[in-house]
């Protein structure tokens, strides 16, 4: 099963795994509102961001976007554009929507003012092409911002996991592996001469069993793994946990890249 297929056919899993934050987050100040800080908006920007997933990034920030600014909205997953769309559908005049290939980004080269991609080029393939694609399509003074997280990020999940049933692995460990906090940077370098890096300060304090039980199956291997009276179990199993220690405190690890002058 594809990627597309498991995870990303429509935003059910995203917003899982959004709605867990949201619920339980120590940092008032939201993570979608913090990566809006971070971005600086020329005059009449032309702005791409590659898997926007429903769009959550924009909606939340709506009254913060200059008026002379175009925005494309892309995906690999029509599903995702979709709900993008359903999200965004007030506003429909301010956005395009497309179906995208990071790794062979259909515009000209020098076109774009700012590239977004959140919590997302750890799913490329092939992430040295996406990356030198995105460094083509930059005007000089452009800039990309892309967020992911470190090893840190969730650790109690796979702690818990293990705990309830060996036999069920989950882990972030390939995504951060393949483009996280702690080598995105030296990643990033190859395609642009200034890269940054700032780090989002949170964590979780979880009081209720099933939105963690939710996030946790957002991930296909461990949905295959706690099926039915499983999962049950599961959330049974954490509640326990919960009625004990009053909550369950879970580590986050989040920050962004902003990558300049592009090579």
């Amino acid at each position: 099963m594809s990627l597309l297929e498991d995870q990303y056919s429509d935003s059910k899993n995203f917003m899982a795994r959004v709605e867990l934050t949201r619920k339980f987050k120590t940092n008032p100040y939201s993570w979608i509102l913090w990566i809006f800080d971070q971005i600086h908006f020329p005059n009449k920007a032309r702005v791409l961001e590659i898997g926007c997933g429903n769009g959550l990034l924009w909606k939340a920030n709506l009254n913060r976007i200059p008026e002379d600014t175009h925005i494309i909205l892309s995906d690999f997953s029509e599903g995702m554009l979709s709900d993008a769309r359903r999200v965004l559908n007030g506003d429909a005049e301010r956005f395009e929507y497309q179906v995208l290939d990071a790794q062979e980004i259909p515009y000209p080269d020098n076109s774009l003012d700012i590239l977004i991609a959140n919590l997302m080029l750890y799913h490329i393939p092939d992430r040295k092409k996406a990356l030198s694609e995105i460094s083509r399509v930059l005007k000089c003074d452009g800039a990309l911002y892309a967020t992911t997280f470190g090893t840190g990020n969730m650790r109690e999940i796979s702690e818990l996991v293990s705990a309830y049933d060996d036999q069920i692995h989950y882990s972030l460990e390939p995504l951060v592996g393949a483009f996280g906090l702690e080598n995105g940077e030296k990643q990033l370098r190859k395609s642009f001469k200034e890269v940054k890096m700032i780090k989002y300060q949170d964590s979780l304090e979880v009081t209720e069993a099933g939105p963690l039980v939710d996030y946790i199956l957002s991930f296909g291997k461990v949905n295959e793994a706690l099926k039915g009276q499983k999962r049950k179990d599961f959330e049974s199993y954490l509640t326990g946990i919960i009625e004990k220690e009053g909550r369950i405190k879970i580590t986050k690890d989040n920050g962004i890249f902003i990558g300049t002058q592009p090579k």
